[in-house]
């Protein structure tokens, strides 16, 4: 949820945001979310507040978005991110972490709603991510599969409606 502590600044006619986000594995498929008008999906999260710990923001996202006490492991990826959304241009830095769900809840797909914004959940195989659209586009089944110590990356601009 986005409060007046987020880290979300308007800047030189773009915005920029300092996001958490975190890859829940279970039985070969990881979880994704997406609004029900957006064409990608993404690995949930939010944006970190002011004075709060990367991986604190990962469990209170989680527990905002789904109610769900998530288990946040370790840092996977570290992303500066440029792309256009819903009309506005955004700088991004993002801390992408491993996390673990309770095995009762990563059995079904779900839905949920955060800032009276609806959001689907679903559980994806990921050999199959390569069928569906996940952003950022480095989020592939080898990505995933092969991140056993923490990655920089850096991704052009893109813009999420013309894909």
């Amino acid at each position: 949820m986005n409060g007046p502590k987020t880290i979300s600044l308007p800047l030189d006619g773009g915005l920029f945001n300092f996001r958490v986000a975190g890859a829940a594995i279970w039985n070969d498929k990881i979880l994704l979310h997406k609004t029900p008008s957006d064409n990608f999906w993404s690995l949930p999260g939010g944006r970190v507040d002011m004075f709060e710990f990367t991986r604190d923001t990962l469990l209170r996202e989680m527990m905002e978005e789904t109610g769900i006490a998530a288990e946040v492991t370790d840092l996977m990826w570290v992303v500066e991110n440029f792309f256009a959304y819903d009309g506005r241009q955004y700088h991004e830095v993002g801390f992408y972490y491993r996390m673990i769900l309770p095995e009762s809840e990563s059995q079904e797909d779900f839905s949920a709603v955060e800032a009276d914004t609806d959001l689907l959940f679903h559980w994806h195989p990921i050999d199959k991510l390569h069928e569906i659209m996940v952003y950022p586009d480095f989020i592939t089944a080898d990505m995933i599969r092969n991140s056993e110590s923490t990655r920089h990356i850096s991704l052009s601009f893109k813009d999420l409606h013309i894909i």
